[in-house]
């Protein structure tokens, strides 16, 4: 029998209070923040390439023996401008820190970076290295981006092309993908805004206001992933932990109107447990965090800008104390726990694996609901956007085809929500 879309809703209410309930019960490492990162600090607002839109890390559902790591950049591209804006920017490193030692300090890198980029119906070639803390290469091979044509619809979208480096088995896609993150960010900015305004008693009405928009969808963004065999990635236990930081070279040179880098790499923009930045750092200190380390983190460098900002949502002290523990105290890093099983369609969705069991992040995973939800007390707070408006892939890239062009001189819904 078809279920109402009340019983749904009442469904997916029961789901999120669960996982938050769970991620209260685990105080050391389960109430991870996850939200959107895009547009995050005044930087990136002005260095699209650099701008981490979101990361994800889970269990391949198809082998639970890969880990499936995958970023968004460059988020907000539109159809019309494939040509143009799905060029992935070679003076950036896209850098995937992984730690499996329990200390917050990177134990592996895996580095991915690509040539130069003309846009149109040209590739790129990106370069995969996976190397330890002491330099020693666990894995390194290219593979061509995937290129976008403006071909209206209804044709379809170019399909992935996916590499498979036939020494490691590691797998490896780039390129251009509707934008797997559906939040309202209207409604949650305003909640946001409210918090700073009226500090300890926000207008929590205003997250959806009742009928939430996905702002992200009809959206593309640029996706770099990578499927990685797990034992090349955990250490002496089954936990892993996840940060993801754009990278530019300190000093950037202009000649003739193109951009090269010289010099050390630097963060321009971070991510482990998305949503940090935006909601809960200070204006000030946005572009400060991220440049900034998980190392500063533990540190407690921008602890009391934390708690404040925590404060002004009217967060009680053991919940403020339980996202602490995830954000600073043992870095602001995305935890996956190898022994957490993941299965089902779209990139996994079984209730008892991602995110609030210690699964890392997956694709189909509510976070946002829950992040407010935590910042509530655990009481239920949501947006009333449940899942992407596009299914995902069952199968690596599991992101989904990005959308297309409508033919000219048509007028269409082009899907967005502003």
């Amino acid at each position: 029998m078809k279920r109402s879309k009340t019983q749904n809703r009442s469904s997916h209410f029961r789901r999120v209070g669960l996982a938050a309930t769970v991620a209260l019960a685990v105080f050391t490492g389960t109430p991870r923040l996850q939200a959107s990162d895009h547009v995050d600090s005044p930087t990136v607002a002005q260095d699209r390439g650099s701008d981490i839109a979101d990361v994800y890390a889970f269990l391949d559902p198809n082998d639970n023996s890969q880990v499936v790591l995958i970023a968004s950049t460059q988020g907000f591209i539109v159809s019309g401008e494939h040509f143009g804006m799905v060029i992935f920017d070679h003076n950036i490193r896209y850098r995937f820190e992984i730690e499996n030692t329990g200390d917050a300090k990177p134990d592996l890198f895996l580095d991915v970076n690509y040539t130069p980029g003309l846009g149109r119906l040209t590739t790129q070639t990106a370069t995969i290295r996976l190397r330890d803390r002491q330099g020693n290469e666990k894995l390194n091979f290219t593979a061509p981006t995937t290129v976008s044509n403006q071909r209206p619809q209804p044709a379809p979208a170019p399909q992935p092309v996916v590499t498979t480096d036939p020494s490691s088995g590691a797998r490896f896609f780039g390129g251009n993908g509707d934008d797997p993150f559906f939040l309202d960010d209207t409604g949650a900015n305003r909640l946001v805004a409210s918090s700073l305004a009226h500090p300890g008693n926000p207008d929590k009405s205003l997250l959806g206001f009742r009928r939430g928009r996905d702002t992200y969808a009809g959206f593309n963004t640029m996706i770099t992933a990578v499927r990685v065999p797990a034992a090349l990635l955990r250490g002496a236990n089954s936990l892993l932990g996840f940060n993801f930081v754009t990278q530019r070279r300190m000093n950037q040179v202009i000649a003739e109107g193109a951009v090269t880098g010289q010099g050390q790499y630097v963060n321009v923009d971070r991510q482990g447990n998305p949503g940090v930045v935006n909601f809960l750092i200070s204006a000030p200190l946005k572009n400060e965090y991220n440049g900034a380390t998980t190392q500063d983190d533990v540190a407690g460098r921008f602890v009391f800008d934390l708690i404040q900002n925590l404060r002004n949502f009217d967060t009680d002290a053991a919940h403020i104390s339980a996202i602490l523990d995830v954000i600073q105290r043992k870095g602001d890093i995305l935890r996956l726990d190898l022994r957490v099983p993941n299965f089902g369609p779209q990139g996994g969705n079984n209730p008892g694996g991602g995110f609030g069991h210690m699964g890392g992040r997956r694709l189909v995973d509510d976070v946002v609901d829950a992040t407010f939800t935590l910042f509530n007390n655990g009481n239920l707070l949501t947006d009333f956007v449940d899942a992407n408006e596009k299914p995902f892939r069952n199968h690596f890239p599991f992101i989904a085809d990005p959308t297309q062009p409508f033919p000219p001189g048509q007028e269409a819904d082009d899907h967005t929500r502003q």
